[in-house]
């Protein structure tokens, strides 16, 4: 259904079906989009923004390393989304 409404994007598309099928083989580290989300925040918050959903991606970036997921791929973090 995402892939056909105006949510549609590849990072979707490819993680999802990733994701789905438990394909966690390293093409962005889960530890790289951790930095690179806090990164992007800091700017965002320099700049006078408030960024909500960058901070929920980044804390479960940073989830998702500290239970051992920091070098799969980040479509890893959608084993801890299965655990809710």
């Amino acid at each position: 259904m995402i892939e056909q409404s105006s949510g549609q994007s590849w990072i979707v598309s490819d993680r999802m079906r990733r994701a789905m099928v438990g394909d966690y083989l390293p093409r962005a580290h889960t530890s790289l989009l951790k930095k690179d989300t806090q990164l992007a925040i800091e700017v965002a918050k320099q700049a006078g923004f408030g960024v909500p959903v960058g901070e929920q991606a980044t804390a479960l970036f940073a989830r998702a390393c500290e239970n051992g997921l920091a070098a799969l791929d980040d479509a890893s973090v959608f084993e801890l989304m299965r655990e809710r």
